[in-house]
């Protein structure tokens, strides 16, 4: 459903047949990889398409990334226990 959703946004839903391989990142993040991919293959199909495109929201990326392990620490922001003796 989210991956059609660019070409429901325009309209094409019966007019493409979409094949993608996609690895890694959950199912979840890689809906949204190929709903960018799709929402960018119909923007150079036509430049018409991209304010729709735009007001749905589907031509920017989630820029939410993992936070880096810092040293020290086991993970990014969880501390080794303290222990007082």
């Amino acid at each position: 459903q989210y991956v059609k959703f660019p070409l429901v946004t325009l309209g094409y839903e019966g007019s493409y047949d979409v094949f993608v391989k996609a690895h890694g990142d959950g199912l979840s993040g890689q809906a949204q990889a190929i709903s960018l991919g799709n929402a960018r293959a119909l923007l150079k199909v036509s430049a018409n398409h991209k304010s729709p495109l735009k007001s749905e929201g589907l031509l920017t990326r989630d820029s939410r990334t993992v936070e880096r392990k810092k040293p020290v620490l086991k993970k990014a922001r969880k501390a080794p226990q303290f222990s007082k003796r």
